[in-house]
């Protein structure tokens, strides 16, 4: 797989772009008007206990608290089980009260007009590892697969950790990694966190003390990988800032890092906006013929797949399958594109035998590892439909760079012309029965205008036509006409 990330600023805003094989697979933005704030760590003081919901909310200095489970509250006990049984004893009125002041993390975005989904318990990660504040806690990336390799991170992991309080995870980018590269990374995560600590001690809530978004560190830390040819920039001051983080966190990639000095900007080589835009569509077209039909709600993103065009040369099942397996690249593709998070519904063409339903789903779970963000493919439905889950970090890409329709109100769909004259019509109905013979000049779009005329005026009273273009489909409004002297 031949991967290339590339970053370009232009005026206040950065832009991340990863491709894969030609194709835009992420993308990632960052300016003064879109904040993100998943991976922040703030000092949020309690506003609200809501013993109903075993929840509470907490300012953290945005326009919405962001919302507390009890259970994301940290509990002190020894062992496992005596955790597992305080977490489900444990009420939220005997934990926090108004007025107190917390240091908790954002863990998730939440859709419309939510707040932040909050933790108490706090993660840093760096590029090897990631530090678990207060749990005492061992684990390697599941992405490492030799047995070998495993138990040897783990029995580090083991050795950082100790007797302390805190424990770790060995991400991927561990893998080879000797133990005094990991020590030395470990005691900087410890360093960091100490330090926020004393922030937290010595300021007032509400104040952000930790920024977990720096594009450039994202890149870096995340991202960059043995499989990414190069890191382009685009900009002289984001080559720079990704060669010295390169240089900090990643030594050995840091050659990967290069400056595009081309006439042609870096996204245009790349035909990355024509991609964007076409992630914002509902219609994801197949080379095969075959089409993927995504719709995101607010539960859910549900997403059909369709033969469309393809007949295939041989039999039914063979394309079938063929469809099945091309759609299941793609939607795994889009969903980290359009950056869905939460529920996801995928409603296949319908295969009759298992052993292709399971290779489906094993081709499923293949793509799943790609993804930087944990996705879990569970199982097909009764109903023959395939359910997964993708960590919600973000807004999605469609939420992020679209607003809601003034004239459908977000329902994708606006009242019919003759729908909107017939409800002008029985209010102006209304009016005349109620007695009001007042003289009126009826308002609406032109084509409202000519369905008004097809169906007729009330009796009663002077009404008068008045078409005007830039009214909305649903609009219509009565004003009185002038009286004549």
């Amino acid at each position: 797989m031949k991967q290339v990330l590339l970053m370009e600023r232009v005026m206040d805003q950065t832009r991340l772009a990863i491709v894969e094989d030609g194709a835009l697979c992420e993308l990632h933005m960052q300016s003064p008007n879109t904040e993100n704030t998943s991976g922040n760590i703030y000092l949020g003081r309690v506003e609200n206990v809501l013993p109903g919901m075993n929840a509470a909310f907490v300012d953290i200095g945005m326009e919405k608290n962001g919302f507390l489970a009890a259970g994301d509250i940290r509990l002190f006990a020894q062992g496992d089980k005596a955790l597992s049984t305080m977490l489900g004893k444990t009420r939220i009125e005997k934990l926090v009260r108004p007025g107190q002041q917390l240091l908790v993390q954002v863990i998730r975005a939440q859709p419309g007009a939510k707040g932040p989904r909050l933790s108490c318990h706090i993660t840093l990660p760096g590029r090897c590892l990631a530090l678990l504040a207060g749990v005492k806690y061992v684990g390697v990336s599941r992405k490492i697969e030799s047995d070998d390799e495993r138990d040897r991170l783990y029995k580090i992991g083991l050795s950082l950790t100790g007797d302390g309080s805190d424990g770790v995870i060995v991400r991927t980018a561990a893998r080879g990694m000797d133990a005094g590269r990991l020590r030395a990374e470990y005691a900087a995560l410890k360093a960091q966190l100490e330090d926020m600590k004393r922030q937290a001690e010595y300021t007032a809530a509400p104040r952000l003390i930790h920024d977990d978004n720096d594009l450039a560190l994202h890149a870096v830390r995340d991202m960059l990988t043995e499989d990414t040819e190069a890191v382009w920039a685009d900009d002289e001051r984001c080559f720079e800032r990704l060669s010295v983080l390169a240089k900090a966190v990643a030594p050995d990639l840091a050659d990967r890092i290069q400056r595009h000095r081309g006439d042609t900007p870096l996204f245009d080589l790349y035909r990355v906006d024509s991609q964007i835009d076409r992630a914002l569509e509902r219609y994801v077209w197949l080379d095969s013929g075959g089409s993927l039909v995504i719709d995101e709600t607010e539960a859910m993103t549900v997403v059909d797949v369709n033969t469309g065009k393809n007949t295939g040369k041989r039999d039914a099942d063979e394309t079938i399958l063929a469809t099945n397996r091309e759609a299941a690249r793609e939607l795994m593709r889009q969903l980290r594109l359009r950056d869905i998070g939460g529920t996801v519904i995928v409603d296949f063409i319908n295969m009759r035998h298992e052993k292709d339903a399971q290779a489906l789903m094993a081709l499923l779970r293949e793509c799943a590892a790609n993804d930087h963000n944990r996705t879990r493919v569970v199982d097909i439905t009764a109903l023959g439909l395939v359910e997964l889950t993708r960590k919600r970090v973000r807004q999605s890409l469609l939420k992020q760079l679209t607003h809601t329709c003034t004239d459908c109100d977000g329902n994708g769909l606006v009242p019919s012309h003759e729908a909107t004259a017939r409800r002008a019509l029985r209010d102006l109905w209304r009016r005349r029965r109620a007695g009001d013979d007042t003289a009126l000049r009826l308002e609406a779009a032109p084509a409202v205008c000519g369905w008004i005329k097809k169906i007729g005026m009330p009796e009663g009273g002077t009404a008068q036509l008045s078409p005007v273009d830039a009214m909305g489909t649903g609009e219509y409004r009565f004003t009185p006409m002038a009286s004549k002297h």
